[in-house]
């Protein structure tokens, strides 16, 4: 077989006619090919890429014709005729699909079959003389001649960046021919698609770029997906727990839990398997057969509190989700793989073929130690705790170091590992640009490697927070996890920005190179106002302006004005959180309402950049902003601008961005009265209270961003005028994480309660009338605690805390 870099280099251009023994297919805009395929796909009923499980194969042929039909037009101007291969024609003619003219070739082989274990995916790409072949496996689920049929015009110059036309790359060519050639591919990973939260009408849109990009679609089953709460229609009824109770597990007050069985018992294991079997038994019987299914617990962190179970199998080891210490959220890998393991060996004993997989998610992401899992289970592992802006390899990311070794672990343990990724990047956003190319061209050939066998990632409708370029080459990597991604990113700049490829192609690795660059580590927004700085900016605006230089026609004059526009939504971002630090709350919400407006310049231009915020679901999972969304953000500023400008209340004292803080890591501070107005907090560390504390203080971040945890404390002195007697004055501070307690003035004020990190809003409000000095400097003492995990590095405090007194009440006699 000839190298297929070799093979791709030398098909750079779709017009070859003056290639001695290449395969004509259009001569100066004059048809000379014939598409064949089998006579009975010619009758197949459409193809509905919304429907695909239910496709049969001769529809995938017609489908896969179809569209080569239709490409080869929009490039020539010419319509090759489809014909069946009862038709005799003489000429050129492309064999799309198994048929009777391909049985007549002499050595071709087209991958074909389908087993459980879903190896036989692939196609086959061949010229010879006058007839070229594209076909591939169409058994099952298998979609491999219309993968030969996208990579057939894949070499001829044809791409599709994103959805809809406006991803659509179709080059112009009046004369269009192959050379000889023989092509045999298949994926490097068996399982390759993701799913998205989007409105009807644009998800077949996007199934069929999933469809020209190697991708798998919802319906169309490779491996088991084991959703949250499945494991519901395998349990016993949930009537049972009052009268079989030791089939369920146990709760914090002793009662049964009737969504999660008891773990340790082995008639819970068996009412499963006898649940799990029938459904095997049920869909044979009724003449559609399955060979695998997939279960997992509700989401969040079920646990077993079954004395039994916990003495038997748990062993305390914490989650990377959970708090140390904290039972309810302590790891139970032990106890779960232990229970499939029971499930799947009395499943296999009566159906030795099937495959069942669960999930190695949330308190289950631990690989579970000293068990071998059964050879029939598959896991899908979800480390929704990890860092997602590194690769595995970064030095600087010890969450990215874990994550890897993790799965290692998982694939040493199960044959059928695959991961559910979120590509989303941040899982709480505002959608900043977050661009992924070099760590994916990292990631994949190493999880191929390992073993993985695919992906089932959640992902988002907003394409302009990961970028054009990172779905496109990650759908490719998936693919083929040894693709050349710096020469697909160029072929990406020439194809999509035309002249305006250098700039705008700079512009994008300007960002990636910042978040490859920081220190921080994380998946949420939060961390992102630290890492974009005013150096990339003004990087930014330079290769943007002179990518909109260059591009003057369409269409790469809106490509780059995609561009423009999520600069420009960064920058109203940018200035948000700046003046948020500043306690300029009315100017940080309109920034907030101007992203808004610039967001809807975009979905102008495509409603798969973004859709418009909104609170209500499914528009909140379609905006991709599920949560803390921009409008909650801007809400939010807004109430603090009126409690500091007169309208609910009135800016008694500001206190300085500058504060005194110290690391307490035995938590002794609070016994040696560190709180107290005489205590000499002049060795402490001066920290900016607008950044978090691990960025700052000594000692507090490591190398590879393992993060302080533990308690700490600031300490301010406030001026507070003498006008402020008689008022009710609160404290705030707009955002603490983990938890606080407050003194002022030495005397106790109030604590609030720990909020895990990402949570918004988390400010801190009490009540500190009676003990203010009005007229006098007032010390006030933050004791905070991190929390006990470290993964998503609680900040302390983020904010200028201030004190707002009551607005006063308007003149009666007015």
């Amino acid at each position: 077989m000839r190298s297929l870099s070799i093979i791709c280099a030398a098909l750079t251009c779709p017009v070859l006619a003056s290639a001695a023994s290449a395969v004509p297919l259009v001569r100066e805009g004059r048809p000379l090919a014939a598409i064949v395929v089998r006579s009975a796909a010619l009758k197949a009923a459409p193809f509905d890429v919304n429907r695909p499980g239910e496709a049969t194969a001769d529809q995938k042929v017609l489908f896969a014709a179809q569209e080569l039909q239709r490409v080869l037009e929009k490039m020539s101007g010419a319509r090759l005729e489809l014909v069946g291969d009862q038709t005799r024609r003489a000429g050129p003619a492309v064999l799309v699909g198994s048929s009777r003219r391909t049985q007549a070739l002499t050595g071709l082989v087209i991958p074909s079959g389908l087993t459980p274990q879903r190896t036989e995916e692939g196609f086959v790409l061949e010229a010879r003389g006058e007839v070229l072949v594209a076909a591939g496996n169409d058994d099952g689920p298998y979609q491999g001649t219309f993968d030969a049929v996208v990579e057939l015009l894949h070499r001829l110059g044809v791409r599709w960046f994103m959805p809809t036309d406006l991803g659509e790359v179709i080059p112009s060519a009046r004369t269009v021919a192959l050379p000889e050639l023989h092509v045999v591919e298949r994926p490097s990973f068996r399982l390759r698609t993701w799913w998205c939260n989007q409105p009807p009408e644009l998800h077949r849109q996007e199934n069929l770029w999933k469809l020209r990009n190697h991708l798998q679609l919802d319906g169309t089953a490779i491996v088991p997906i084991p959703g949250d709460s499945y494991l519901r229609q395998y349990l016993p009824d949930a009537a049972q727990a009052a009268t079989t109770p030791e089939l369920f597990a146990r709760g914090p007050d002793g009662r049964p839990v009737p969504t999660l069985p008891n773990l340790v018992n082995p008639a819970a294991a068996d009412a499963v398997a006898e649940k799990v079997i029938a459904r095997f038994r049920d869909a044979r019987a009724k003449g559609k057969p399955i060979d695998f299914l997939g279960f997992a617990p509700d989401d969040g962190l079920p646990i077993d509190l079954t004395p039994k179970t916990l003495e038997a199998w748990h062993l305390g080891f914490t989650a990377w989700e959970g708090r140390e210490g904290v039972l309810a959220e302590e790891s139970i890998s032990e106890e779960w793989f232990r229970f499939v393991n029971r499930v799947t060996q009395r499943v296999t004993a009566e159906l030795p073929t099937v495959l069942l997989s669960t999930n190695g998610y949330a308190n289950r992401s631990l690989p579970p130690e000293g068990l071998a899992l059964h050879p029939s289970l598959g896991v899908m592992t979800a480390q929704i705790w990890a860092d997602t802006l590194k690769p595995y390899d970064d030095p600087k990311s010890w969450q990215s170091q874990v994550q890897a070794a993790e799965l290692r672990r998982w694939t040493s343990k199960s044959p059928s590992v695959f991961l559910y990724e979120y590509n989303a990047t941040m899982l709480v956003t505002a959608l900043t640009p977050v661009p992924q190319v070099r760590k994916l061209a990292k990631n994949y050939p190493l999880l191929q490697k390992m073993g993985l066998i695919g992906f089932f990632n959640e992902t988002t409708q907003a394409w302009m927070q990961d970028g054009i370029a990172t779905r496109s080459l990650r759908a490719r990597l998936m693919w083929n996890s040894g693709l050349d991604v710096e020469l697909a990113l160029k072929d990406y700049g020439e194809k999509w920005y035309g002249k305006a490829a250098g700039p705008a192609l700079a512009f994008w690795a300007a960002l990636e190179k910042t978040l490859l660059e920081t220190p921080l580590l994380g998946h949420e927004d939060r961390i992102l106002p630290f890492v974009y700085t005013d150096e990339l900016l003004a990087t930014l605006e330079a290769r943007c302006a002179e990518a909109e230089a260059l591009a003057k026609e369409e269409p790469f004059a809106t490509r780059v004005r995609i561009d423009r526009l999520t600069l420009e939504h960064l920058k109203a971002y940018l200035a948000a959180a700046r003046a948020e630090a500043d306690a300029r709350y009315a100017d940080a919400a309109d920034a907030l309402e101007k992203m808004i407006a610039l967001r809807q310049g975009l979905t102008a231009i495509s409603p798969f950049l973004v859709l418009p915020p909104s609170r209500k679901p499914p528009e909140s999972y379609y905006s991709s902003e599920v949560y803390w969304n921009v409008e909650d953000r801007r809400d939010a500023l807004r109430a603090l601008a009126a409690r500091t400008s007169g309208q609910n209340g009135e800016l008694v004292a500001l206190a300085p961005k500058e504060a005194r803080a110290a690391l307490d890591p035995v938590g002794r501070g609070k016994s040696l009265g560190w709180f107290e107005p005489a205590f000499d907090a002049s060795a402490w560390a001066p920290v900016d209270t607008t950044r978090p504390f691990y960025l700052q203080l000594p000692g507090a971040y490591a190398a590879d961003g393992v993060p302080y945890v533990g308690r700490l404390w600031y300490r301010f002195e406030l001026d507070v005028p003498k006008s402020a007697e008689g008022k009710t004055v609160r404290l705030i501070t707009p955002s603490v994480s983990a938890e606080a307690w407050v003194w002022v003035n030495g005397a106790f004020a109030g604590h609030r309660k720990y909020l895990e990190p990402y949570v918004r809003p988390n400010a801190l409000d009490l009540d500190v009338t009676r003990f203010l000095k009005p007229g006098q400097k007032n010390v006030v003492a933050f004791w905070v605690s991190t929390g006990a995990n470290r993964t998503p590095a609680a900040e302390g405090l983020l904010g200028r805390v201030f004190l707002t007194a009551d607005a006063p009440a308007p003149d009666a006699g007015h």
